[in-house]
């Protein structure tokens, strides 16, 4: 499989990434290296975006981008958090939220 690399590609667009993350955060007030990761991380799962996103920066990505990635993280509760069970748990307390209101 590594015949198949060009390494000098990869390293291009890691240096991308790396501008593309730098570009946000540092206007943000985050780390670049979260910000990398989150980018990798959605764009796993959102290859069509690659692209744009390579070519144009974040910009181009929907506005909840940062909510929609495959990877795990660790939270500000100190658990290790799957995104899918993150938005999972967003949808619930919100259900619960409207339930609760809807016996007033």
């Amino acid at each position: 499989m590594t015949d198949e690399i060009n390494f000098d590609q990869v390293a291009a667009i890691f240096e991308r990434l790396a501008k593309v993350a730098g570009d946000l955060a540092g206007p943000a007030g985050v780390g670049e290296m979260e910000t990398v990761g989150h980018l990798v991380s959605y764009l796993l799962d959102h290859p069509r975006n690659i692209e744009p996103c390579l070519r144009f920066g974040i910009g181009e990505l929907p506005l909840d981008w940062i909510k929609k990635g495959r990877l795990s993280y660790q939270g500000r509760d100190g658990k290790i958090w799957r995104p899918a069970d993150a938005r999972r748990a967003r949808v619930v307390k919100s259900l619960a939220h409207i339930q609760g209101n809807s016996h007033d």
